[in-house]
């Protein structure tokens, strides 16, 4: 009996020493049940109902050893994570419920560090801007035409203070990349912009429906060029630019483009501009008339003048002057050839009828024909006062419907325009047949400034020059005009000639600048697409410009400005036959004025002009 008591005694210390040895093991299944069966935090929850009470285990601490009344160790259990590597909130021990630890590591057993304080969005510190190498350049970029503004700011941040907005299309210098920026000079002013929103390509846009490339290169212009405030024949005039002229390019078309000259913005023809700049015109040398000069004589007026009545034919190309005197003016030039009528002479000059007017020729270069008996007719008749039909020899002048006509000759007719008139005619007409554009009937031209002669009676001293010029080469003429008091219109001008049955028709003219320093000589001829005209006539104009241009320029000596062509001149666009205008020289410009002024160079002008009618006929 005591053995089995003692046995049981043992039994029952063994059993409470198994119970003591089993119980770890059930309290890690305990604890192992609990995190498995809800106390996992969720998977898209990364912050902790309180992140104060979070505690990390920053080392594994072995467990202390304790020991019961009966030797048997107790362990702590601990818990460093949970399976989603959230830090659990809780820790278990031996012998009793889960408590929560505290925050201050001091009151643990394992050091602990706390969870980072939430802070609220107002109190963010922003962090500090990283710093972004940019890559040197120098290239042109433009900004992109997929966003309608860019924004321009003042450091490479979506921080950064915006300057400006830069329109899509706009041309940039870029002087600096990375990846995400760009920095450009808009405007004069250093910013910075995209990466994603500039382009190395220019893109196209929409120029009041014409197409074009943007850009921003120089150009240069191949000749004069109208600038427009649109990229039409119709657009205004803003201005003529001149030949070689450099010129902004900001968006290159087929036909168009923008352009910018000073501070203006307009749109040229894009056939006349060019990236080379254009080789200066390479002017011929001049050809000399010669004409002996007669040697000058101070007598006066009338001095010893014996009267005369007889026939006398100049035998070179001969000014007819207001007096008996070398410095005496000069009425017109007589072509070799022309038969006059002298009614007094002296030892050195003739006094001699033509036209209608009185003059001097000097006696050195004419050849008498014929004598008449005192108080007989002459065996020519004397041409009488303008407004009269009357005839020298084979040549006949006739008052018409059309204007003055010189025939009797077996060469072509050519009509000869003296430009503008003593009194301008501010009333309109159409720039061309249907056309809407109205214009002045006709300006009284420009002037010029010593000696001070206006345009319109230069042209007509010229034109009266060449018309006795090219009867002489066997030419037939007809005069538009020969007074300056008239008013005919640009437009009659035109008509009357083509109803004339002329073979072309030369209007005759001088320019004028606010450029005191510009010079040369110009032919004005339609362009291509001229609405108003005929191709054939567009062609055969050009053709007669450049024939006269060339011819001119090589007699005279002047500078060539080449042909401008245009579709603004109402005389030129009513015309059905060929036709050019011929600019002469610069009245504005002092020099060439005094030039036009001289009879020498008025003689080289006339002659000029008679050689490209020549050439264009093929004489």
């Amino acid at each position: 009996m005591r053995e089995n008591k003692s046995m049981g005694c043992r039994v029952k210390k063994a059993g409470k020493s198994g119970l003591r040895g089993l119980l770890p093991i059930l309290l890690l299944f305990f604890i192992f049940t609990l995190t498995s069966c809800g106390s996992k935090p969720s998977d898209t929850d990364t912050t902790p109902a309180d992140p104060s009470s979070v505690a990390t285990n920053t080392k594994e601490q072995p467990a202390e050893t304790q020991t019961d009344a009966s030797g048997s160790p107790i362990v702590d259990v601990k818990i460093g994570s949970d399976p989603t590597g959230e830090a659990s909130p809780y820790v278990e021990t031996e012998g009793g419920e889960p408590q929560a630890t505290s925050g201050d590591p001091s009151q643990n057993e394992e050091p602990t560090t706390q969870a980072p304080e939430e802070t609220k969005p107002e109190e963010t510190t922003p962090a500090p801007e990283k710093l972004i190498a940019f890559e040197n350049c120098s290239e042109l970029v433009f900004a992109t035409p997929r966003i309608s503004l860019l924004n321009f700011r003042e450091k490479p941040s979506k921080n950064g203070k915006i300057l400006s907005k830069i329109p899509a299309g706009t041309p940039l210098q870029r002087t600096g990349r990375s990846d995400e920026w760009s920095r450009v000079i808009y405007d004069g002013t250093e910013g910075y912009v995209s990466a994603d929103f500039v382009s190395l390509t220019a893109p196209v846009i929409d120029m009041f429906g014409e197409q074009a490339q943007v850009c921003d290169e120089e150009y240069y212009t191949i000749d004069k060029l109208n600038f427009r405030e649109k990229p039409s024949k119709d657009g205004k005039v803003i201005r003529v630019l001149d030949r070689a002229a450099k010129v902004r390019c900001t968006a290159f078309g087929e036909n168009w483009s923008r352009i910018v000259v000073g501070d203006q913005e307009g749109y040229v023809s894009s056939k006349y501009l060019s990236k080379e700049e254009p080789a200066p015109l390479e002017t011929q040398p001049p050809v000399v008339v010669v004409e002996p000069q007669p040697p000058v004589i101070e007598n006066p007026p009338e001095a010893n003048f014996t009267d005369c009545n007889e026939q006398i034919r100049v035998t070179t190309n001969l000014r007819m002057r207001e007096g008996p005197n070398s410095a005496a003016g000069v009425i017109t030039v007589l072509n070799k050839g022309t038969e006059v009528q002298c009614t007094g002479k002296n030892d050195a000059w003739a006094r001699v009828t033509y036209n209608g007017r009185t003059g001097y020729v000097s006696l050195d270069y004419v050849t008498t024909v014929g004598t008449a008996d005192p108080g007989q007719q002459p065996q020519q008749p004397q041409p009488q006062q303008p407004g009269t039909s009357w005839s020298i020899g084979k040549i006949s002048r006739k008052e018409t419907a059309n204007g003055i006509l010189y025939t009797g000759n077996g060469g072509p007719l050519i009509a000869i325009d003296a430009g503008h008139q003593a009194k301008a005619n501010s009333e309109t007409e159409p720039n061309g047949p249907g056309s809407s554009t109205m214009k002045k009937k006709v300006s009284a031209g420009t002037s010029g400034h010593n000696p001070d002669i206006a345009e319109s009676m230069l042209d007509l001293i010229v034109s009266i020059q060449l018309k006795d010029a090219l009867l002489a080469r066997g030419y037939n003429v007809l005069m538009i005009r020969e007074t300056q008091e008239v008013d005919i219109s640009n437009m009659q001008r035109a008509q009357r000639a083509n109803a004339s049955g002329a073979a072309a028709m030369v209007r005759v003219h001088a320019n004028g600048s606010t450029d005191v320093n510009k010079t040369g000589a110009e032919t004005l001829s339609p362009t291509k697409k001229n609405p108003y005209l005929a191709a054939n006539v567009i062609a055969e104009s050009e053709r007669l410009s450049r024939c006269v241009i060339d011819a001119f320029c090589a007699s005279c000596g002047a500078k060539n400005n080449n042909i401008y062509y245009t579709d603004t001149m109402t005389g030129i666009n009513f015309s059905t036959i060929p036709t050019t205008t011929i600019e002469m020289g610069y009245m504005t410009n002092q020099g060439e004025n005094a030039l036009m002024a001289s009879p020498d160079y008025q003689i080289k002008m006339v002659v000029g002009i008679m050689n490209g009618l020549d050439t264009y006929f093929g004489r």
